[in-house]
Parts: C-alpha cells; sequence; structure tokens
C-alpha cells in the first residue's frame, strides 16, 4: 500500500475531513476543514466520498514522499505546488509514482490547500471523524517529520479537472456575505456599521477565529448577555470592539454579542483568508443567503470534468 512519508510538515498541516457533527451539545466542536468546499472538490477529484480525510496545508506547505503509486488532487490555495520540481496546477488530479516528491513554494492565492488521495488517507479518527481540532486535541495533531500516512487501494484514476464556474466563488474584490443581528439584538447597530469600512485580518487569529483590525465597534446591550450556541460564520463583538469572524475549531457557546452569521455559501471563502488580508461585509437577507447556498450546491454538482 502506498503511504505519504513527511520529510518536512510545513507551517501547519493537518488531517481533516467535514467535522464530528452533532456532538456541540457535549461541548465538541465540530471542528473539520476550514474550506469544506475545497475538501470536497479535491474527494470528488480522486473519486472519494466528500468527507474522507484529506490533508489540510495551510500557507507554508510540507514536503511528501510518495512510497508507491498514488492518484492525488490538490484544490484551494495555490501555495505553488511541485511533484519533483515540476509546477503542478491546483484544482486537478494527478498520479505519482514510488519516490517522487510533493513539495510547495510561495503562497500564490489564498491560505489552505487540500491534498486528497484516492482511496482515502488512513488518519486517526476520534468520535468518526478525522478532523483535527489543535485546542482540544482531538484528531491526529499536526504533521511530524518522519511520519506516515497511508493511503487506501484505488488502483489507477482518470485525469480530472475542475470546470472554471465554481472558482468564481472565490474570486475578488473579497467580500463576505453576513445575515445581520435582528433589529432587537444588542449588536444590531454595530452590525451595520461593520458593513460600511473594510477590515484585515489579524496575525491574532488561527483556526478558532479570525480577530479583524478596522474602526472598532461599539456594542450595544449591557454586556450581560448569556452564552448562546454559535456556528461557523458567527460575527462577534468583545468589549475592545474588534469584531471576532468564529472558524471551524470555534467553541460550541459563546457570551459575546453578535453582529450576524457569514453564510454558508461564503465559508469556503472565509477559510481562504490569511493574516493581513482585506475583507468587507456585505449584509443580505435569510432568503439570499438560501439562494446563495443553493446555488453553490449547483455548481459543486457540475465542478468536476474528466
Amino acid at each position: 500500500m502506498a503511504a505519504l512519508l513527511v520529510r518536512k510538515p510545513g507551517l501547519l498541516t493537518t488531517g481533516q475531513d467535514l467535522g464530528r457533527a452533532g456532538l456541540g451539545r457535549f461541548g465538541v466542536s465540530a471542528s473539520g476543514a476550514m474550506d469544506p468546499l475545497a475538501l470536497r472538490v479535491a474527494n470528488r477529484l480522486v473519486g472519494n466520498p466528500d468527507g474522507a480525510a484529506a490533508l489540510e496545508i495551510t500557507a507554508v506547505g510540507p514536503e511528501l514522499e510518495f512510497t508507491g503509486r498514488a492518484c492525488f488532487a490538490l484544490a484551494g490555495a495555490n501555495l505553488s505546488p511541485q511533484l519533483d520540481g515540476r509546477a503542478l496546477e491546483v484544482w486537478r488530479s494527478v498520479t505519482a509514482t514510488a519516490g517522487q516528491v510533493l513539495s510547495f513554494g510561495p503562497r500564490r492565492q489564498g491560505a489552505r490547500c487540500y491534498l486528497a488521495a484516492a482511496g482515502g488517507l488512513a488518519l486517526p479518527r476520534v468520535f468518526g471523524s478525522a478532523a483535527t481540532d489543535l485546542e482540544s486535541g482531538l484528531g491526529g495533531g499536526a504533521l511530524r517529520a518522519g511520519q506516515e500516512i497511508g493511503i487506501g487501494e484505488a488502483g489507477d484514476r482518470p485525469p480530472r479537472s475542475v470546470r472554471p464556474a465554481l472558482l468564481r466563488l472565490y474570486a475578488a474584490p473579497f467580500e463576505l456575505r453576513f445575515v445581520p443581528e435582528t433589529a432587537s439584538g444588542p449588536g444590531h447597530d454595530a452590525a451595520q456599521r461593520l458593513a460600511a469600512a473594510p477590515y484585515r485580518v489579524s496575525s491574532r487569529s488561527n483556526r478558532m477565529g479570525y480577530r479583524l483590525e478596522g474602526p472598532p465597534l461599539a456594542a450595544g446591550g449591557d454586556g450581560g448577555q448569556l452564552s448562546e450556541p454559535i456556528a461557523p460564520g458567527t460575527i462577534q463583538l468583545p468589549a475592545g470592539g474588534e469584531p471576532i469572524l468564529l472558524m471551524a475549531d470555534r467553541p460550541t457557546v459563546g457570551g459575546y454579542p453578535r453582529l450576524g452569521q457569514v453564510i454558508a455559501a461564503d465559508l469556503p471563502k472565509a477559510g481562504q483568508l490569511w493574516i493581513g488580508h482585506a475583507v468587507r461585509f456585505r449584509p443580505v437577507t435569510p432568503e439570499d443567503a438560501r439562494m446563495a447556498l443553493a446555488a453553490m450546491a449547483a455548481l459543486l454538482e457540475r465542478a468536476v470534468a474528466e
């Protein structure tokens, strides 16, 4: 059976899938891929189920040696991938042979790239998921030099690529649509001001959430809000006035005032943000959010071409 031998681990490379849903009532975050769309596409390019385990490669990629023949695909950020020094395109499948080395160079676009291999990656599963949550210690943790990751038996697969229409979901200008807090909520007025100016992703950001630098916002309410369940894409406003966009490894409940919710169709785009990236927020209605999600699902169904 082929495997990936980790020669260099990169900045932060972890095993991820679509997360361990349904455990929030026990205080267990779903975690999973920061860009779930790119993970799904990477798996479809090699013929895997959407939720098969893959590697999430963050900003600075690893160096990985294939110990046997394997079909793999990269989707998401362009981190200048190379196979034995030959440049590879993202969003397409490739076959590697024993001894070939996958490496990465400068980050050119986005922040997180997903590597899926036909037959799946043999990553440890906790509560039914291979997702790595670094804060809680669930999953296999970050890759380590010398580690081997098995690749399932799959045989040769036809080369596949992604139709260009899907990539429009990641196009500039970088704007995230959100459903603002209701008029009765403590964060409603601040939500309106959030949409009026650009923000940047702070260096104090991680898979749990992005702290956003820009015009400080004053939250309404008296600071005595009860904790309530939170989802990926929730925008919170702590006392300092810098909004926080919660992401994959968020806690399951939070007590800060909420400004709104980034729509599900824009969460993949949010997952590609990196430190220093500029982003704007545009308020939309719940109906807009439903229509955008349906449009994304339709693009996904037509995404892969042979």
